[in-house]
């Protein structure tokens, strides 16, 4: 199948949108993950919760 330069261009179009919403929900996810770390909830909960690893809730929460 050929797709036409039109077709190519409104696909990127949408993949920039897809990747802007993901950076943002990423962003957020960041931010609660912190504070949940803040307020003493364990990691294991808070990468539960949001739905990745918790060595992603370390790597937010700003521990190695």
């Amino acid at each position: 199948m050929s797709y036409t330069s039109d077709e190519r261009k409104a696909h990127g179009k949408k993949l920039a949108r897809h990747r802007a919403a993901a950076a943002e929900a990423l962003r957020i996810a960041s931010v609660m993950a912190r504070d949940a770390a803040a307020e003493g909830v364990p990691e294991t909960q808070i990468a539960a919760e949001l739905g990745v690893d918790r060595m992603t809730v370390r790597k937010w929460a700003g521990k190695r």
